[in-house]
């Protein structure tokens, strides 16, 4: 692990420490970490670690196990789900499944859904399925591929959290990149798929050459999350009741 890298993972290790301090939580970290210290884990990082070198931004990065444990960790604990009664999360661009690894050791009913194999790099197929298998979740993650103005396929079973990290079905740094009626159109369609009370939580990747200051969209779109929810930055949260 490099030196920044090795700054990074200490700087979340001590916000776990002071943010994430509840009995549940840590007993659900230690559960994901002793399934991360396993043999299929260690074979991934071998091989992916000269791809990793080369190309640091890849899926490679994923096989670190500590790092996105413990940033999955405040994602947990900043949505309460460490305190809350059990809920029906959906994670959209589950990747590797940290997320859905911690949720689920809290004793939530957690699904992740990613891009189909076929649009995903060789380096992401690996570590994805290893991940996903290794943190027992198979089961729960489904292929689907998010398009622009298609709606999604679980209004007959909704969920009470919408979890989307890191967005890239965006179409991020494409010509095409989501604007404002794109966003629109998904935000009232994911809303469709919760129950009463529910949260839908987005978290933008940043694209400065495109927005300049506004570093994540443009201006429609953020009056646009404005207009329906709580804006920070990238973070977008809309609660049921807003729309």
């Amino acid at each position: 692990m490099s030196l920044s890298s090795s700054i990074a993972t200490g700087r979340l290790a001590l916000q776990v420490r002071r943010r994430a301090a509840s009995p549940a939580l840590r007993r659900a970290v230690a559960k994901v970490e002793a399934l991360s210290h396993s043999a299929p884990v260690a074979q991934l990082r071998r091989r992916v670690e000269p791809i990793y070198q080369r190309e640091p931004a890849s899926a490679a990065k994923y096989a670190k196990p500590r790092h996105w444990i413990l940033l999955n960790t405040l994602r947990v604990a900043d949505l309460g789900l460490d305190t809350a009664s059990a809920l029906r999360v959906l994670d959209i661009g589950c990747g590797p499944a940290y997320f859905l690894a911690v949720a689920r050791a809290l004793g939530h009913e957690a699904y992740g859904v990613d891009a189909p194999d076929t649009a995903l790099t060789p380096v992401e197929r690996d570590v994805y399925t290893t991940l996903i298998n290794v943190f027992q979740c198979r089961e729960v993650v489904s292929p689907l591929l998010i398009e622009r103005f298609k709606p999604l396929p679980f209004r007959e079973q909704p969920f009470d959290l919408i979890t989307a990290y890191w967005i890239c079905f965006n179409r991020h740094r494409q010509r095409d990149e989501w604007g404002r009626q794109e966003w629109r159109f998904f935000v009232e369609d994911a809303m469709a798929c919760l129950r009463p009370g529910g949260r839908l939580i987005l978290d933008l990747n940043e694209h400065a050459e495109r927005y300049g200051q506004l570093r994540f969209y443009d201006e429609a779109t953020r009056d646009y999350f404005r207009s329906v929810g709580t804006v920070n930055q990238g973070k977008v949260l809309v609660a049921t009741a807003s729309i």
